[in-house]
């Protein structure tokens, strides 16, 4: 509960008020215009590489886009409340008439007392308002709003580093898509050259016809598998395009990512970390703002116009005037709010703190584990390269004695499908290791 003390001082002369509403009207002018954003590189038309499809998605996301417009709409909120504690000019207009009816005596039968209505009340004057000795309110509210500008920047960065890991892990999944793609392919294209050769060692005897249609079984489903990677690699990279904003829909093959450098964890400075000390910062000045509440505040007052009881030309014609003063508002008692709001900002600390504690723990805890499985994942891709290496050589041995006649074909299929579960493998393993990679990158920067 406030209670409002008001003091006019009718002592201000008619030749300050000019000065005072050009004051305020200088006060009113609009705000500045804000600069252009910078210009954003071209987008490539189909893009192939992962550092293209980040650059279409960073400049086709909607979520980045409205985070920006919040930054600029922060920016017009502090010229907002500077407008606000400039000059505020108004116009108030009152034509307010009390009928009194007085019986033959000359008494009144209705109506008010004339001593307090004046019979009516006819108003029309402009009035200058201006917020005085508010220099710590001032600062407090500068200081908010140049918080929450810090708050949606570093938001931004945030939803920009998950925008980044989202289409990163898209486009290693419509990789190793693409690689498996590539290596049947291959492989189909190596089975189609020794089924020629093999019909012509059945038409020479060397082989039966029983054994050749094992082969022709093989063949067939190698070409059932290319027809099956391939759809699986059109359906990953639509995602990536329908992710990343890319209205394109023509076959291409991606380019092999680059592995990231293995970065040591950013400290107080990352984005998820410096989310929370900008909320510590919040929190201390929202108990300022609550402290601000309670201080007394004052206003100057400035008013020119005319005011009468009476609606006639003569009258409103000699009640032209001018008025100033100052508005004095003081906080006596209130329920005792204050200790409540303060309990509210206690207790959003104490669960600041806890939020903080649990992810600076868990950071560490994904960041060593992720250079355990990158290790693991090193060890794993070198044990499947030697084997690959040692089937590769195999297969090829293999080949060379089918055309003589000298391995069973049956035998030379079971090398393979063995080779080609390796290769299956170490596609895998790559995949595996990339993610790995670019997780410890994103952790690192997040």
């Amino acid at each position: 509960m406030f209670a409002r003390f008001s003091c006019l001082m009718w002592c201000l002369a008619l030749s300050g008020l000019p000065t005072l509403f050009a004051g305020a009207a200088r006060a009113q002018t609009g705000p500045a215009v804000l600069a252009p954003p910078p210009a954003v590189p071209a987008v490539p038309a189909s893009p192939r590489r992962l550092d293209e499809f980040l650059l279409v998605a960073r400049q086709s996301s909607p979520l980045l886009h409205e985070t920006a417009n919040q930054v600029r709409q922060n920016r017009l909120d502090s010229l907002v409340r500077a407008r606000q504690n400039g000059v505020q000019v108004g116009g108030i207009g009152s034509a307010l008439y009390y009928p009194s009816i007085t019986n033959s005596q000359g008494e009144s039968v209705l109506g008010y007392d004339n001593a307090i209505s004046n019979g009516g009340n006819y108003a029309a004057f402009a009035q200058a308002v201006k917020p005085i000795l508010n220099r710590f309110q001032l600062q407090n509210d500068y200081q908010l709003i140049a918080n929450q500008g810090q708050l949606l920047r570093n938001t931004g960065r945030l939803s920009a580093l998950d925008l980044r890991r989202n289409i990163t892990d898209q486009f290693l999944t419509a990789y190793a898509a693409e690689t498996q793609l590539r290596f049947s392919r291959t492989l189909l294209t190596q089975l189609r050259r020794q089924d020629e050769m093999l019909r012509q060692l059945v038409n020479g005897g060397i082989f039966k016809q029983t054994q050749y249609l094992s082969f022709y079984l093989s063949v067939r489903t190698q070409e059932v598998t290319v027809e099956q990677n391939l759809l699986a690699y059109r359906r990953e990279l639509g995602t990536l395009r329908a992710l990343t904003g890319v209205a394109d829909t023509a076959f291409v093959t991606i380019e092999a990512p680059n592995p990231p450098t293995h970065r040591p964890l950013a400290g107080l400075l990352a984005p998820a970390q410096r989310q929370y000390t900008l909320d510590s910062l919040r929190l201390l000045l929202d108990r300022r703002a609550v402290d601000a509440n309670y201080r007394p505040k004052v206003s100057a007052v400035v008013d020119a116009g005319l005011q009468s009881s009476s609606y006639l030309p003569v009258a409103l014609a000699h009640s032209l005037g001018i008025g100033g003063g100052l508005q004095l508002s003081v906080p006596i008692f209130d329920g005792h709010q204050r200790q409540l709001q303060y309990q509210r900002i206690e207790l959003s600390e104490r669960s600041r703190s806890g939020y903080r504690q649990f992810i600076t723990v868990q950071r560490r805890q994904q960041y060593e584990q992720l250079e355990g499985l990158i290790r693991a994942s090193d060890a794993l891709l070198g044990r499947i390269r030697e084997q690959l290496r040692v089937a590769d050589a195999l297969v090829g041995a293999a080949r060379q004695q089918l055309a003589t006649g000298d391995v069973a074909i049956l035998d030379y299929l079971n090398l393979v499908t063995s080779y080609r579960t390796l290769q299956f493998s170490l596609t895998q393993a790559q995949t595996d290791q990339l993610r790995s990679r670019f997780a410890l990158d994103y952790l690192a920067e997040q």
